[in-house]
């Protein structure tokens, strides 16, 4: 396409507020041509309708490979070009977020049992044991709290971490990779990734040779899973597991001190906070920007007509608050949530055959986590305004330092 964008996602004014930004976007138009966040231009998909269209469609693929136009580029061309070492690639192709049809399904479904909900169900009781002991520690801690970084990542962390296999021991490292891949500098993702991928050959090893009752120990036993499948796993689970996690607990969590009718309400009936883990998805999940995708062939969505090739960017947060979908788009209604909400199709999770293996896992640890905070601590509020912190590619953070009481 040859017109010029009509949107600049860069902006500051989307940058600064970026769930406004995106809703203004929505507004004018649910798809059009964008300066996305790397630079390069595309389509930026904000309606509801038309992100679940995409997100579901075949057709449109993270792999860019052997494609027409500006995606013409392999995979391989892509991470080259962002300075990344030959011997990384095998890894970064690996990866479930690289990965398209038949072989996305196979390495998806080697781990999905370990995510199903009948088992998690099951880690709900270390849950909470891990949560409990946090707010041991918050509650025992004068003065002000980094909910974030003292409570939402350390759970996050613990949580996955214990699921995959990684040793405690070693859950400082996973949170110092983790930190570098999000802070986005070239110049320390490179030995970082390093860092990560012979960690986890190691671990691979270790478990091949002794087996223990975790998720890696059943990976390794796979016929039909190579090595670098199972570093690519641990390092996709973990890292997908903490940090995002760590941002939906700390979005909640500001949402609901916000909020006090909705507290009230979770505080007489807490039999509703499995629907209010749905609403604060919707409302004010993590992710507002899903990985960037290309239309394998011409395709139309919305009534836009895709070429082969164009790059396209759904844009998840605008999608959960479309009013052309959502009864009360903006404001987080757990009542309506739990009569209506499981039929109106929120993206907080993803759509179609990347919809987020973690889901279960995500609710049982957030229900508990926010939970057991409100309950412990019914006074806990920001101590400043929170701000939005913008990150590479698009993502924010938003650092949220509390009073408990």
């Amino acid at each position: 396409m040859s017109s010029e964008p009509v949107v600049d996602v860069r902006d500051p004014a989307v940058l600064g507020d970026p769930m406004c930004g995106y809703d203004r976007i929505l507004a004018a138009s649910p798809i059009c041509w964008a300066r996305l966040p790397g630079g390069e231009e595309g389509w930026l998909v904000t309606g509801s309708a038309a992100v679940r269209a995409v997100l579901s469609d075949p057709a449109v693929r993270n792999d860019p490979t052997g494609l027409p136009g500006p995606g013409a580029q392999t995979q391989e061309e892509m991470f080259l070009a962002l300075g990344t070492p030959p011997e990384h690639l095998p890894y970064l192709r690996a990866s479930l977020l690289s990965l398209d049809g038949a072989e996305h399904a196979r390495l998806r479904r080697g781990i999905s049992h370990a995510f199903g909900a009948s088992r998690v169900a099951t880690l709900r009781p270390r849950v909470q044991q891990i949560v409990d002991e946090l707010l041991d520690d918050l509650g025992a801690a004068p003065g002000t709290v980094d909910l974030l970084e003292e409570y939402a990542y350390p759970l996050a962390m613990a949580v996955v971490c214990e699921l995959v296999g990684v040793p405690e021991a070693d859950w400082a490292d996973w949170y110092r990779w983790g930190k570098v891949l999000v802070d986005g500098d070239p110049a320390r993702i490179t030995p970082t990734l390093g860092e990560m991928f012979a960690y986890c050959h190691a671990l691979v090893d270790r478990r091949r040779a002794e087996p223990r009752d975790d998720l890696l120990s059943e990976v390794v036993a796979q016929d039909d899973l190579t090595d670098v499948d199972a570093v690519a796993l641990v390092v996709f689970l973990v890292l997908a597991g903490h940090e995002t996690m760590a941002h939906m607990l700390s979005n909640a969590a500001l949402a609901l001190m916000r909020d006090p009718a909705q507290r009230e309400l979770l505080r007489t009936e807490p039999e509703l906070w499995p629907a209010a883990v749905r609403e604060l998805v919707r409302t004010d999940g993590p992710v507002q920007l899903a990985r960037l995708r290309y239309a394998a062939t011409d395709l139309e969505v919305g009534g836009v007509r895709i070429s082969a090739g164009d790059a396209v960017q759904v844009v998840l947060g605008a999608a959960n608050r479309d009013p052309a979908q959502f009864a009360h788009p903006h404001e987080a209604d757990v009542r309506w949530q739990a009569e209506h909400g499981g039929r109106e199709g929120s993206v907080g999770f993803g759509w179609g055959p990347h919809f987020c293996l973690g889901v279960a896992l995500a609710k049982v640890e957030a229900e508990v986590a926010l939970r057991s905070l409100f309950d412990r601590f019914p006074g806990v509020r920001p101590v400043t305004e929170p701000a939005w912190v913008p990150l590479p590619r698009g993502r924010h953070r938003v650092n949220l330092e509390v009073h408990l009481s």
